[in-house]
């Protein structure tokens, strides 16, 4: 069951959330539902902040913002999804840089809650798909989720994760054959003959590469734009699958 927690401040806007969570939405994304008018409220509840899978965070509200709330949230729970709701477009930077999935702009459709939930379910599932590193002194255990992008260089992966750079072994094959089981997958693509990028990170793409959602760039090699551009347009119209 994934655990959802929604702060709203405006009574008529909660109304209106808890009708589109109506009970076949609930069922449909297995969710555990919490609703909350005073933002104080989730900060001061540990318990919430640290084993909640999912926020939907109203953007303006006067004593404590969603942007603020959602930097608490982050300090305490790294993997939450986090989706915003706000009457404004001004603060999606701010959304952005928090990692949020969504900004959703009011007043709310159906069909867009809908659409943020199966992609907020989608990523509570992956986080429990684990990938192993071997190093040249130990083997890594890590979310698959977690990993940015690996740049292959000198013969070495070089793994960015949300946490650090994990230096792999050495290896004597080509990138493609040091990790094929990424190659494969369906959020991975190979921007460049070094880089292989997690979709799942991607702020936006640009014409010569990808902004990530810490401000890297990486640069995406100019044979392979047509296809990287085709790759990634897909999986975004996929909403992120």
């Amino acid at each position: 069951m994934i655990k959802l927690v929604v702060c709203e401040d405006n009574q008529n806007e909660m109304t209106h959330l808890k009708t589109l969570l109506k009970k076949d939405v609930i069922t449909r994304f297995d969710l555990d539902v919490t609703y909350f008018l005073n933002p104080k409220l989730v900060i001061d509840d540990q318990t919430i902040l640290t084993h909640t899978d999912v926020f939907i965070l109203d953007v303006l509200m006067p004593e404590f913002s969603g942007i603020e709330l959602a930097k608490v949230i982050r300090k305490h729970n790294k993997d939450a999804v986090i989706i915003f709701l706000t009457a404004s477009k001004e603060y999606a930077l701010d959304a952005y840089e928090m990692l949020a999935i969504r900004y959703l702009i009011k007043p709310l459709k159906a069909s867009e809650l809908n659409d943020a939930l199966a992609m907020a379910s989608h990523l509570v599932k992956k986080k429990t798909v684990k990938y192993q590193i071997e190093t040249r002194t130990e083997r890594i255990t890590l979310n698959l989720l977690d990993i940015k992008w690996i740049e292959y260089r000198d013969h070495v992966l070089y793994f960015t994760t949300t946490e650090s750079v994990i230096k792999s072994k050495f290896y004597r094959t080509t990138f493609s054959k040091t990790i094929p089981s990424l190659f494969e997958h369906q959020s991975f693509i190979l921007s460049h003959r070094s880089y292989l990028v997690n979709l799942n990170h991607v702020l936006k793409m640009v014409p010569d590469g990808f902004i990530m959602n810490n401000q890297a760039f990486i640069p995406i090699s100019k044979n392979r734009r047509t296809l990287v551009r085709k790759q990634y347009l897909d999986y975004t119209l996929r909403g992120g699958y």
